[in-house]
């Protein structure tokens, strides 16, 4: 009795189902040979995997194979298609290790000689936290009338008194002011 439990076993089950399939196609050719045409094709399929099967519990190199008869040549299908699940299904255009795939497909498309631009928008988040980017105004704001100069000069401040400076360089020019009151002066 427990032989037979174990052949229902979930580690078994595959084996057990294909010897049962096979001898039953088996007999159904035997008791009604007209039905060979039919039957020829699951017959021959169910009767390589019950001999894929005994060869699994026979060999000795592999024990994911003996203890699981047909079902193991599913992971190492699995595990050899993994890759290129991963790549098409799973990972995005921006991830990628060492290189993303939208590197790899600038790369490629290089060395084939074709167009390897890629115009009209971006594929970042470009609301995400964090991402900087100077966006394009389809009205922008009138030319500034007052000079971006500003007055320089004092004790503190190595420049001449009464030069005047452009707004950028301002914080390079005068080290006896903190930057951040300084940038809020202005």
């Amino acid at each position: 009795m427990r032989m037979v439990r174990l052949a229902f076993t979930p580690r078994f089950v595959v084996y057990t189902l294909s010897i049962l399939i096979t001898a039953a196609l088996l007999l159904t050719v035997l008791a009604y040979p007209p039905a060979f045409g039919l039957a020829a094709a699951p017959l021959a399929m169910f009767a390589g995997l019950t001999f894929l099967g005994t060869h699994d519990l026979i060999q000795t190199r592999h024990s994911v194979l003996r203890n699981y008869p047909i079902s193991a040549h599913l992971r190492f299908l699995l595990e050899e298609i993994r890759p290129a699940m991963r790549q098409y299904f799973f990972e995005g255009e921006k991830d990628g290790a060492p290189f993303s795939r939208d590197k790899r497909a600038v790369v490629y498309q290089r060395a084939k000689m074709v167009l390897d631009k890629r115009p009209f928008g971006t594929q970042y988040d470009v609301y995400a936290e964090g991402f900087e980017w100077v966006r394009h105004s389809m009205m922008p704001r009138p030319l500034a009338t007052s000079p971006f100069r500003v007055k320089v000069g004092g004790p503190d401040c190595p420049v001449k008194p009464g030069n005047d400076t452009g707004k950028v360089n301002l914080v390079e020019k005068c080290t006896g002011l903190e930057r951040v009151p300084m940038r809020n002066a202005l």
